[in-house]
């Protein structure tokens, strides 16, 4: 928006918030337009303060995590690629990008990027198809199970309650034996 230092001044964070996730949207869409572009954090805090005029004290650290996230929320409701994905901490010698990160980036630079090279996109489309049809088969393989032939089981036996014994009675007086098979009345 402006480059005239005499034009900016210093707010604190939460009143230029949306103005930085504006100029930040721009940026980002500058970045895409370019592969493989990327921006460092540091970087894009001070190009939305350049574009913006608005400037803070406050290090950039403590605030460009949420500028970026009113970022995702307006291209998500926008329906465009997830421009967030080309931040990075550093641009040199970055070892590893998880598949994701890598795909989201992908997805930025095909929708704006003239730049890409043939064979990228070649091997791009050629994962996602293999991929896809990774996909298709293990659906496949879940919902056609083998059946595995039933074995008619053998009826379960039930165990036959024991009947109870019947009482020994005392001959004599007529009354029921203890366990010791003694009368306590006769003796």
């Amino acid at each position: 928006m402006t480059d005239d230092v005499s034009q900016q001044r210093w707010v604190g964070t939460n009143e230029a918030s949306s103005a930085w996730a504006d100029a930040a949207r721009e940026v980002l869409v500058e970045v895409a337009g370019h592969y493989p572009g990327l921006i460092t954090y540091a970087d894009l805090a001070e190009q939305v303060q350049v574009r913006t005029g608005l400037r803070t004290r406050s290090p950039f650290r403590s605030w460009i995590g949420g500028v970026l996230a009113t970022v995702v929320a307006r291209v998500r409701a926008d329906g465009l690629p997830p421009l967030t994905s080309l931040v990075v901490n550093r641009t040199d010698g970055e070892a590893q990008t998880e598949e994701a990160v890598a795909h989201a980036r992908l997805t930025c630079y095909r929708r704006y990027a003239d730049d890409i090279p043939a064979e990228v996109i070649a091997a791009a489309d050629a994962e996602a198809r293999a991929k896809e049809v990774q996909a298709q088969e293990a659906a496949r393989a879940r919902s056609v199970r083998p059946s595995r032939p039933r074995t008619p089981r053998a009826p379960r036996e039930r165990a036959q309650p024991t009947p109870e014994a019947a009482p020994k009675i005392c001959p004599t007086c007529f009354v029921q034996l203890p366990a010791s098979g003694i009368c306590d009345e006769c003796g």
